[in-house]
């Protein structure tokens, strides 16, 4: 807040101090840190704890290796000493994604590790911030990790596993002392038998009592001449175990993929990706899904020009938009993006660029604070860890 006195009164009388009250506009710049602090790395994750204040999962080096890291910040976006932990020390560690449970604290972490026998995804638990961390599951040499979604005790790993010389999406729900489920997603059409496609999952989010998964199928639908990429959007219903596929068409373009994905406040699923031409050049763009596969809007991000772009995160704001994280690409300088778009509008609500837009710099996670604050990280000039506090 920005307090500016005014004197009112004339020679004489009284005088009385009013004070106007500036309130930062909705994309304004409140906070920005990007700088050699830590070492090269980046942001992979953002989740908020029960007093309010962000976490920020993310990778740095030591000695050309990476190393995972949790930060702690304050309200400002200071923080202390204290508050950068490594865990997982000494381990050749790649960060992937983050939830925290909002009433309890609870985080859940998703990395890339390596060992002797090659890389594995890892899921830890931290029981609140400080506390150690808790082992809950491992993956198998091969298979694939990219998102980590949370419900109620329930954690999902969203990604891929290799079947034969095909490539399935997949999940691992981990249940409260449960052995772990494994699921595969193979897109079948009728007249086919399995794996005519290669599926790949890149976001997933629980909408209720249904894992939703997003990705892109590799194959060759009736209206293409050639196999291409084409976005999906997977409801796993985990009571009754079923599946309903939704697969897009053509239009606009032959190719699409969706990287993203979050659920509004009418359990509308919304997500980001890009759709292109037999030639990828990525056109960004957002689209709204009714459960069941209807879809009820979708808005173009414009050219993208670079499969560094994105868009790499969405999140719903409580205030009735959604906000998305990408990079803008000026045809030499990859700049870090945020914008917000309200459902039904083509024009985007605010646009966010930090002050500092120097060197290359990418938008990666998002996450909306108790009071509709919006938070981002990513990557900023230097290839260092950057965050954004954003006026929401």
């Amino acid at each position: 807040l920005t307090l500016t006195p005014s004197r009112d009164g004339v020679d004489g009388d009284e005088a009385t101090t009013k004070y106007f009250v500036a309130l930062p506009e909705p994309g304004d710049q409140k906070f920005w840190e990007a700088g050699d602090l830590v070492g090269a790395g980046s942001v992979a994750a953002l989740g908020v704890l029960p007093d309010g204040l962000l976490v920020e999962l993310g990778t740095f080096f030591v000695n050309d290796e990476p190393r995972c890291y949790l930060r702690r910040r304050q309200d400002g976006g200071s923080w202390f000493e204290e508050d950068f932990i490594e865990f997982l020390p000494d381990a050749h560690c790649e960060a992937i994604d983050m939830k925290i449970d909002p009433t309890l604290g609870t985080l859940h972490v998703l990395v890339r590790r390596k060992g002797g026998d090659g890389l594995r995804w890892w899921l830890g638990e931290i029981a609140s911030w400080g506390k150690g961390v808790k082992n809950v599951g491992l993956g198998a040499v091969g298979d694939t990790a990219e998102a980590v979604a949370w419900k109620d005790g329930l954690v999902a790993v969203c990604g891929g596993r290799p079947v034969g010389n095909d490539l399935d999406a997949a999940a691992w729900l981990h249940r409260p002392n449960a052995p772990v489920e494994t699921l595969l997603f193979d897109f079948i059409k009728p007249n086919l038998g399995q794996h005519h496609f290669a599926e790949t999952a890149r976001d997933c989010v629980f909408s209720g009592e249904v894992l939703v998964v997003v990705g892109e199928a590799f194959g060759k639908l009736e209206f293409a001449d050639e196999k291409r990429n084409h976005r999906f959007v997977v409801e796993h219903d985990t009571v009754t175990d079923s599946d309903t596929w939704t697969v897009a068409g053509p239009g606009p373009g032959t190719q699409s993929r969706a990287l993203a994905v979050d659920v509004d406040d009418q359990g509308r699923y919304l997500v980001a990706g890009f759709t292109c031409g037999d030639i990828c050049a990525a056109d960004g763009e957002l689209r709204i899904y009714k459960p069941g596969g209807q879809l009820d809007w979708q808005a173009p991000l414009g050219p993208l020009n670079s499969e560094f772009a994105g868009p790499h995160d969405i999140a719903w704001h409580p205030a009735g938009y959604m906000v998305v994280a990408l990079a803008d690409f000026d045809g030499n300088a990859l700049r870090f993006k945020v914008q917000a778009y309200e459902p039904d509008s083509f024009v985007p609500k605010w646009t966010f660029f930090p002050d500092d837009m120097q060197g290359l710099q990418i938008a990666l996670a998002l996450a909306i604070g108790q009071f509709g604050e919006v938070y981002a990280g990513g990557i900023g000039a230097g290839n260092f860890p950057a965050v954004a506090y954003i006026a929401g």
